[in-house]
């Protein structure tokens, strides 16, 4: 799966390189925006938003010589919800927008100075060019406190969508929080822009399409853990949800992932991981093995008589690539699944005890 989805995104970073790709920047009306054009040939792959919403709004249309023609909605007079009409004049478009009530402004779009919009973020990976002009915008602050562990944790949320977030508090000491509060900030801003990026030909961003939920599971002197369970539709078929579990060391801001906590066999603690095939080699032999072990002596497992019970969890490949989060208890293991089955995704404890012997001798910290 993992093979397959790099491969799609090699051949479609080169198809779109070898396509031309317009960022501008202008107006509908007194309204500022910021669009994107991409040529398919005459065909046109458009996303622009507004500078006071920075959700993408994603159109398709066709171009003929200089006249470029995009719309959202279906392409017939009925259904479209808002059309442009461009004409390009080196490397300026200008023309009119109209939506489906029948309201006409003027366009005028011109490219993009991206020397005006420098990543000050520069750790986030960013999907597009045009998540720095977003960056620029982005508006957080404090909206409520929780506590966890006696300490206090401050929670965060963005302008412009539906994105919230937490930070360490003043409970922590200042050395610590100018560790990690750059990391949960850097962790908020991808969110962000995710949200402001969902979005499809078939439906208006409501800058809510992404709904995630953090819960802090583990909290102290040295470490912090915490999961982010996000459910999105942003188009295609299905809708779809997942999790992540972080584990950050509050003395350096270090993020371990989980062949750093656990190592089922001595393999994963030297240069012999590296590699696809070496480290895929450890994850079906030793990880995915044991793991399964750990958890089926309380489970008991049963493997479904029929192929209407779905939830096959005696399969040891769905729990290569498990998602985890590091808990008070012990460790929670979540195995994958296909789409059509993802619904069988729940997590599994195993609990600091019975992972004692298998902790990563490089992992610095005890299991408690």
């Amino acid at each position: 799966m993992k093979k397959l989805i790099c491969l799609f995104i090699i051949s479609t970073s080169i198809a779109f390189s070898q396509n031309k790709t317009h960022y501008l920047e202008g107006t509908i009306g007194k309204s500022k925006i910021y669009l994107t054009i991409d040529e398919d040939e005459n065909r046109l792959f458009v996303n622009y938003f507004y500078q006071n919403s920075l959700k993408d709004i994603m159109l398709e249309g066709t171009k003929t010589k200089n006249s470029y023609n995009f719309n959202f909605g279906e392409r017939t007079e009925e259904s479209i919800s808002e059309e442009f009409s461009l004409v390009k004049n080196k490397n300026t478009f200008v023309g009119t927008w109209k939506n489906k009530n029948g309201k006409k402004l003027k366009v005028s779009l011109a490219p993009i100075n991206f020397n005006l919009y420098k990543n000050s973020e520069n750790s986030i990976t960013l999907e597009n060019k045009m998540d720095l002009v977003k960056l620029k915008f982005l508006k957080f602050s404090q909206d409520s406190v929780s506590t966890y562990n006696n300490k206090k944790i401050l929670w965060f949320s963005e302008k412009h969508c539906s994105s919230t977030f937490f930070r360490l508090s003043d409970d922590f000491s200042e050395k610590t929080r100018q560790v990690i509060n750059p990391i949960l900030n850097e962790i908020h801003i991808t969110q962000t822009l995710s949200q402001l990026n969902c979005t499809s030909l078939f439906y208006y961003n409501s800058g809510n399409d992404i709904e995630n939920t953090t819960t802090i599971s583990f909290l102290n002197s040295n470490l912090l853990g915490f999961q982010i369970f996000s459910s999105w539709y942003c188009g295609g078929a299905h809708p779809d949800f997942g999790g992540n579990g972080y584990l950050i060391d509050l003395n350096n801001g270090k993020q371990y992932e989980i062949d750093e906590i656990i190592a089922f066999d001595k393999s994963v603690t030297t240069e012999e991981k590296s590699g696809f095939e070496a480290y895929s080699k450890y994850r079906n032999d030793f990880f995915a093995p044991k793991l399964f072990e750990l958890i089926n002596n309380n489970e008991h497992f049963v493997k479904p008589e029929n192929d209407y019970d779905v939830c096959d969890y005696t399969d040891i490949d769905v729990w290569d690539f498990v998602s985890w989060n590091y808990t008070e208890k012990g460790i929670e293991f979540t195995p994958y699944f296909a789409r059509v089955e993802r619904s069988c995704e729940e997590p599994f404890l195993v609990e600091f005890k019975d992972l004692e012997k298998y902790k990563n001798i490089q992992f610095p910290y005890s299991f408690n």
